[in-house]
């Protein structure tokens, strides 16, 4: 039997649970500041939320955030007196954060100022799903360039609901492909409990089993996101916890653009270490079913795309499979890997700065690009690991 007396015990109810990042890159370009204005208002909900639990609740809160293309800070949040005020921790210079060893240095400055338990990410930016942005001419080329007619001949002053996705088309110099990000959460030795990502398209088996590895869960959006984001006012208190209660967060986000003003929404939570069972019966559907191209505008879409990228996985399958037992199979795995989703009626897209309403007839919590027709997704598509693991 072994005893520790005096100072060398220590309360295990006093070591910090969990740590969660905040990371907020730069949006936008040289002459546009992007989001940046808008995750301002995001960390005023954190911060609001903190005050109202009247704290942080054994955990720690750090944000990394782009003041401009080149000048980035991370500080942390501390809860003193009713209030919240904000240590500055490091300022960099410099565009680092976009390759992995500058995504690793961030982790690792986040790991020795605020070591915990638990780590978690939260991503604030747009976002393009899986693709890679080498692959977009001009970021992406069919969308600005469409973009442009639309506007010339739209009426003046109409002003519309914009989303996380448009803005990502001014510049790619500042974007990160998801592998990248996964390298650079591999080079700082953390293993997360989740990522959320307040980015448009980032739910697809892709991104997933990309991120397979280096965190728990996937908290995304299949479609497009508001440019406000998450209502973190509402979602931070099921996720600011050493078990967080995904299902109520999920809800939370369900609840908030149900009753928006534009009441149009998608979001998952994805336990990324099925993404192994599923590739797996994936790759047995595929060796012995093609799909049948005359059945691609039968399958629910949810991507605002002339050429659609984004394909909702479960309908995909159900064109694409005919037997009952393999169907059955994937349903099952299906149910173990999504673990809550929700979605408003219909989704909204800002592509083509002109609204467009999708309506939402299934939906399983995941998007798949292997129908897609779209001239990015053909290039990229056959690089990703998921369609290696299942081709």
């Amino acid at each position: 039997m072994l005893f520790s007396c005096g100072s060398d015990s220590e309360d295990a109810s006093a070591v910090n649970q969990q740590t969660i990042l905040i990371y907020m890159p730069w949006s936008g370009s040289e002459s546009n500041d992007g989001l940046y204005p808008i995750f301002k208002q995001n960390l005023d909900s954190i911060e609001t939320a903190i005050v109202r639990r009247k704290g942080l609740n054994k955990t720690r809160a750090l944000i990394f955030i782009s003041e401009s293309a080149s000048t980035s800070i991370l500080y942390e949040i501390i809860y003193e007196k009713d209030a919240c005020k904000r240590k500055l921790l490091k300022t960099y210079t410099g565009t680092a954060y976009t390759t992995a060893e500058g995504i690793a240095e961030i982790l690792n400055d986040t790991k020795n100022t605020a070591q915990a338990l638990n780590y978690a990410l939260m991503v604030g930016c747009h976002g393009v799903g899986w693709t890679h942005f080498s692959d977009w001419n001009d970021y992406p080329y069919e969308a600005k360039r469409h973009a442009l007619r639309v506007k010339r001949n739209r009426p003046s002053g109409k002003q519309f609901e914009r989303t996380r996705f448009f803005g990502s088309v001014e510049d790619d110099r500042w974007a990160t492909d998801i592998e990248t990000l996964a390298e650079g959460i591999r080079k700082s030795g953390l293993h997360l409990q989740f990522i959320l990502f307040d980015n448009c398209y980032m739910a697809n088996v892709e991104v997933a089993y990309e991120l397979r590895d280096v965190t728990n869960f996937l908290i995304a959006s299949t479609s497009e996101i508001m440019s406000i984001g998450m209502p973190y006012a509402k979602m931070w208190k099921s996720l600011n916890a050493q078990a967080p209660n995904y299902k109520s967060a999920v809800d939370a986000f369900h609840s908030f653009y149900s009753s928006y003003r534009t009441p149009c929404g998608t979001i998952a939570a994805i336990d990324c270490r099925q993404m192994d069972n599923l590739a797996a019966v994936m790759k047995q559907i595929n060796e012995h079913y093609t799909f049948d191209e005359s059945l691609l505008e039968k399958i629910q879409v949810l991507d605002g795309f002339n050429d659609p990228i984004f394909f909702d996985i479960g309908d995909y399958v159900a064109k694409l499979c005919t037997d009952p037992y393999m169907i059955e199979r994937f349903n099952n795995q299906m149910a173990k890997t999504v673990v809550n989703k929700a979605n408003t009626p219909k989704i909204y897209s800002y592509l083509y700065l002109t609204p467009q309403y999708i309506e939402i007839k299934t939906f399983s919590g995941l998007t798949i690009s292997d129908p897609s027709p779209n001239i990015v997704a053909n290039r990229g598509k056959e690089r990703t690991n998921w369609w290696k693991a299942t081709h």
